[in-house]
C-alpha cells in the first residue's frame, strides 16, 4: 500500500503546486493520500506502516516535473536557509533517521516552481506530476 503526501501552501504562488496536484489526484488515484500543508513533519504522525511514500512538491530550480527514489532524493545535498523553512528533502532525512519505523520505498515528484508571488506552473504540468505519481502507485 501507498502513502501519498502532498506539501504546499494554497495560496502562495508556485507553492500551491501540491495542493493542486492533490485536488486533482483524489478524483483519480486510490491510495491513501493526504495534503499536510508546509509540515512534512507530519509524516510522523499520520504514517501507517505504509511500504511506499510519494511525495508530492514544488521544486525551486527545475525545469520539468522530476521523479526521484530513495537514494536519488537521499543523496540530494539541499540546504534550507532557515530552520523555519526546512527543504521537504531535509526534513525526509530526518524523519527517515528518526521515525521507528520509515518506509521502504520513497519517492519525490517535484513540479517546477519558479515564484511565490503568482502561479507560473500550467495545468499540463500539473497533469504530468499526477499521471506520473498513477505510475508510481499503479492505480
Amino acid at each position: 500500500m501507498s502513502l501519498v503526501i502532498f506539501l504546499g501552501n494554497e495560496i502562495a504562488g508556485d507553492d500551491s503546486a501540491g495542493y493542486e496536484a492533490f485536488k486533482r489526484a483524489k478524483r483519480e488515484i486510490s491510495a491513501r493520500m493526504e495534503y499536510v500543508g508546509t509540515d512534512i513533519f507530519e509524516l510522523s504522525r499520520i504514517y501507517e506502516n505504509e511500504e511506499k511514500l510519494v511525495i508530492v512538491d514544488a521544486v525551486y530550480g527545475i525545469d520539468d516535473v522530476v521523479h526521484l527514489k530513495n537514494e536519488e532524493l537521499f543523496s540530494l545535498n539541499e540546504k534550507s536557509m532557515h530552520a523555519h523553512r526546512i527543504s521537504a528533502v531535509e526534513g525526509l532525512k530526518i524523519l527517515k533517521a528518526t521515525m521507528k519505523n520509515f518506509p521502504k520505498e520513497a519517492h519525490l515528484i517535484g513540479i517546477p516552481a519558479k515564484s511565490i508571488e503568482k502561479r507560473t506552473f500550467s495545468e499540463e504540468v500539473i497533469e504530468k506530476a499526477v499521471e506520473m505519481l498513477k505510475k508510481i502507485v499503479k492505480t
